[in-house]
């Protein structure tokens, strides 16, 4: 019983680009590999770093707010691909975890900007070190593959994947939560909702410096 359908693209698949025994075969990595990330580097590695268990939203935003400072509920809200009344409330949680505080904003003070508090960036730290020190002792066993090799392979493959997928213009690969915060795709700094908007509040304000 063929319960996927494979069995006429087995002899459509021999002609087709790889084939549909590597594709499912690529298919297994990459989702193995997810799988692999978000455990060990993400959940474990964290845990580890800071002693409790953290959200994958609350990661990412002490990540975000570790590397770039100040950021909107707005910012926020498209940099995680939710709404802006999901952000309040994780953003309420990490406040009341003493993890990030609010500030009001000089030049507008209607606009509420949040950062990190001095245990946020201590958790901040904490995880980076951890992941650093995760990923060297990764690389050590991994059989001869140079971390330049594998930036490389897995940047290829991330702009393949969004050039194949029809709705990725919606959606933020949260690139601006690391070191150099440029977008891994060619352009992505112009594409990425995130960024649009991270651009327009910089014009904003220097408009209002410049009235």
């Amino acid at each position: 019983m063929d319960i996927f359908g494979l069995n006429g693209e087995k002899q459509m698949g021999s002609k087709a680009s790889g084939g549909v025994k590597s594709i499912d075969g690529l298919l297994k990595a990459m989702l193995v590999f997810s799988r692999t990330v978000d455990h060990s580097l993400e959940t474990n590695a964290v845990k580890t770093a800071v002693g409790v268990a953290l959200s994958s939203s609350k990661v990412q935003i002490l990540r975000l707010l570790g590397h770039r400072g100040g950021q909107t509920a707005s910012q926020l809200a498209r940099y995680l691909g939710v709404s802006k009344p999901a952000v309040s409330q994780i953003i309420d949680t990490m406040v009341r975890a003493k993890l990030v505080k609010r500030v009001t904003a000089k030049e507008d003070r209607r606009e509420v900007n949040l950062s990190l508090s001095a245990k946020g960036k201590g958790y901040a730290q904490k995880m980076l070190r951890e992941q650093r020190q995760f990923l060297k002792n990764a690389m050590k066993k991994s059989r001869g593959l140079s971390v330049t090799r594998a930036v490389k392979t897995l940047q290829d493959l991330t702009e393949g994947l969004a050039k194949a997928d029809k709705r990725f213009d919606h959606y933020c690969l949260q690139c601006g939560a690391h070191g150099d915060a440029t977008c891994v795709l060619p352009g992505g700094e112009s594409e990425c909702l995130y960024m649009q908007h991270e651009a327009e509040l910089r014009r904003r304000a220097l408009a209002r410096r410049s009235g």
